[in-house]
């Protein structure tokens, strides 16, 4: 768990927090992608004031599949993350001001915080390589492999006017 003791905080002014997390910790749960090995969180908590800055860098695996011909991939990430904490917001006003609400007493729980971030460093469509030709949108062969053998259908000529338009 990524905690922070804020009385700790208090007293110290900074404290750093080095951590691996499991690929199958409940924290990552109902996410719809999965990790290829630990996550590496090296963050350190500050206080500014009253309200707590956290900022460090956050290193993932993840496992994709290549957006063009879907064969499964390993993207890593390496995130610098900053994230505030600022006192006495409720949750919707925090999520309105992009800041995370500080709780009053106790300890700051930063996992939803590294979690949300993991989830927006995620890229939503990856490459197994910039060259990638993907699959055959009529047999699905891997174009990679080679070519399928299908014969390229006639254009409808119904359309001939709007491919005369120049967009430029």
């Amino acid at each position: 768990m990524l905690i922070v003791d804020l009385g700790r905080l208090a007293r110290e002014g900074r404290v750093r927090l080095r951590q691996d997390i499991a690929p199958d910790d409940p924290m990552w749960s109902g996410l719809n992608f999965t990790f290829a090995g630990p996550t590496h969180v090296d963050l350190e908590a500050q206080r500014v004031i009253r309200d707590v800055l956290v900022q460090g860098r956050v290193t993932a695996e993840i496992r994709h599949e290549c957006r063009r011909c879907l064969e499964p991939l390993t993207v890593r990430l390496a995130e610098d993350v900053s994230m505030f904490f600022r006192e006495g917001v409720a949750e919707p006003e925090a999520e309105a001001e992009e800041v995370y609400a500080l709780p009053d007493r106790g300890d700051l729980d930063l996992g939803p915080a590294v979690r949300e971030q993991i989830v927006l460093a995620v890229p939503r469509f990856a490459l197994c390589r910039e060259e990638c030709r993907g699959l055959c949108a009529t047999c699905g062969k891997d174009l990679n492999e080679g070519e399928c053998g299908c014969v390229v259908e006639e254009v409808d000529d119904r359309w001939a006017a709007l491919r005369r338009i120049n967009f430029e």
